[in-house]
């Protein structure tokens, strides 16, 4: 509903005067009744005389929607039916709250004039970013993600299908991570990126996706998991950003609104709240939201809001340290707070040891050898080593790493397929041609098992096309700026219009129809009916005056006194829609 005057429209012309007389005391056309229910004076009036259960309700039905069914009223307001019914009538004789048609289930309707007097009472609720002192938020990065990569490099774990690792793997992870990390959320969230694939049952990082992780994550990471954790209630991030924007918002008044919100759409008012507060605990870790000091009020991070409105991350900007101290055992004693690129690099020139504060990497001639198949020279690790380390670099690490470097052989497949190997021929498979010296022709269709072959005699396998899995970059879901749904307003059946909560009743079905009727005869009340033209056609009202009741082929009829038509008719009683309740 787009305006008062849109919704009055809907309320059957020969009703106006009736519903008019009722709520303002005045008989009134279609545009001096919306006229009159939208004076600003009169609603602050009105407003100020309800019971604040009453102004809650009234709240409610604007931060739901302004057309809110009854089901979902019962399901977030927090009070019995009886009293949520009551309630409901009291505002819809003071022309605050309809309901469109005449079955009594129709959605609840706020009336649109009130839209600004609510947001009024909202606004005490927020404030200006710079009203308050906000929390500075320390965040420690990516560190456990990087390192559960480096401890899957040298693991080699089995995993099962969907990349499920066995029980084994799982003690594996545990041993080395548990102690710093959740091993169980982070494995998850490193498949959910994209992270990690299956290679021969063996679950191995995909790299491009693994440096862009260490790259890029600091400030995509907790967007991510702040839209992840959404992702249960769809829409949900979306109205989180709608409900903050760019300000301060209290936290008391954020977790109502948002419990209303999954509230009103699967979950009852204490499940919701309790997952709303779960999640406010959650994002504020992330430093997706920040909080003053007495932690009532939280906004947005700057960096945050942005990337929600703009779908432009920032780099992050952080502190890390740059220094490892590399000892003459091999071993490199790694901080916690190292730079997750150079923590990603040290993962594929040193094995991880053990995780901690102080983290333990040890260099081995089989970590240098996996070093020198993802790209790496001598050179390059002498100089990455010796960029890091507080210290200066031990001679016997020198020696070590030039000497494992120099003692694997190379082999090349080129296209064709041929086998360029240097080094020992007893590491070549039987059977193979020596076309040329060091090069062997391979039969179609075992370049795999080939390569597979090689690898296990420790032979480096240089940049073979088309036999290594295709590389892949990091899924970061969910693309930003955030879109809301298409909201729709709300619409009344033109058929049967609607009217103000509680003036029209729905009649019941079997022996009470009938009573009521009785009734009002005996007691000689006239009635306003809601009775299909003829008998068949468009609903339209009657004022009636019951003069007798009777039965024919066993259905109740009624007849009566027709102030329309001025004249006595007789009424089909199981035809009557309902009955307009007058004072």
């Amino acid at each position: 509903m787009t305006s008062t005057y849109d919704l009055i429209s809907s309320i059957p012309s020969y009703m106006i005067p009736i519903i008019s007389t009722r709520i303002l005391g005045d008989v009134m056309d279609q545009r001096a009744l919306a006229e009159g229910l939208s004076d600003t004076e009169r609603l602050e009036t009105v407003l100020s005389d309800l019971t604040d259960r009453q102004r809650e309700l009234l709240l409610n039905l604007h931060e739901l929607g302004e057309s809110v069914g009854l089901d979902i009223l019962g399901r977030t307001h927090g009070c019995s039916p009886d009293e949520l019914r009551s309630d409901l009538e009291e505002l819809g004789q003071k022309g605050l709250v309809f309901q469109g048609g005449l079955s009594g289930r129709d959605p609840v309707i706020l009336l649109p004039s009130l839209a600004s007097l609510m947001d009024a009472m909202k606004s005490g609720y927020y404030c200006g970013v710079d009203a308050v002192p906000w929390r500075e938020h320390k965040r420690r990065g990516l560190w456990g993600h990087v390192t559960m990569i480096n401890a899957l490099l040298v693991g080699r774990i089995r995993c099962k299908a969907g990349l499920e690792p066995f029980k084994k793997g799982w003690e594996y992870l545990d041993g080395k991570l548990s102690a710093v990390l959740d091993v169980r959320r982070i494995y998850g969230e490193l498949v959910e990126l994209g992270c990690l694939r299956e290679k021969n049952g063996i679950v191995t990082p995909v790299p491009r996706a693994t440096a862009a992780l260490a790259m890029e994550g600091d400030s995509r990471y907790s967007l991510w998991r702040f839209c992840q954790s959404c992702r249960p209630f769809p829409g949900l991030d979306y109205q989180v950003y709608l409900t903050i924007g760019e300000r301060g918002i209290r936290r008391e008044f954020l977790a109502r609104s948002l419990t209303l919100w999954i509230a009103s759409r699967s979950e009852t008012t204490e499940a919701a709240r309790s997952t709303i507060e779960s999640l406010l605990d959650l994002w504020g870790g992330l430093g997706v939201l920040l909080q003053d000091d007495t932690g009532a009020w939280v906004r947005f991070a700057p960096e945050a809001v942005r990337a929600l409105k703009t779908g432009r991350t920032d780099a992050a900007v952080h502190t890390y340290s740059e220094e490892a101290i590399i000892q003459p055992t091999m071993e490199i004693l790694v901080p916690g707070d190292f730079d997750t690129v150079d923590l990603l690099n040290m993962g594929e020139i040193a094995d991880l040891v053990q995780a901690d504060v102080m983290s333990i990497y040890h260099v081995t001639r089989e970590s240098v050898f996996r070093a020198l198949q993802e790209g790496w020279t001598e050179e390059k690790i002498m100089g990455f080593l010796e960029r890091i380390s507080r210290h200066t670099l031990p001679d016997n690490v020198r020696v070590n790493i030039s000497g494992w470097s120099r003692l694997h052989s190379e082999a090349h497949i080129i296209k064709g397929t041929f086998l360029v190997l240097s080094g020992e021929k007893t590491t070549v498979p039987r059977g193979l041609d020596e076309i040329l010296p060091g090069i062997f022709r391979i039969p179609e269709r075992c370049e795999e098992e080939i390569t597979s072959f090689l690898e296990k005699k420790g032979v480096m396998i240089r940049s073979a096309e088309g036999i290594r899995d295709t590389d892949h970059d990091i899924d970061w879901g969910k693309a930003l700026p955030l879109k809301g749904p298409q909201r729709t307003a709300a619409r009344v059946s033109q058929k049967e219009g609607a009217y103000p909560f509680g003036m029209v009743m729905p009649l019941p079905y079997g022996p009470r129809r009938e009573m009521l009727f009785e009734e009002a005869l005996n007691e000689g009340r006239s009635l306003i009916i809601f009775y299909p033209r003829q008998g068949y056609g468009e609903m339209q009202a009657r004022k009636i005056s019951p003069l007798f009741i009777f039965r024919r082929n066993g259905m109740p009829f009624m007849e009566a006194y027709c102030d329309d038509s001025g004249e006595g008719e007789v009424f089909d009683i199981s035809k009557v829609r309902a009955i307009f309740r007058q004072q």
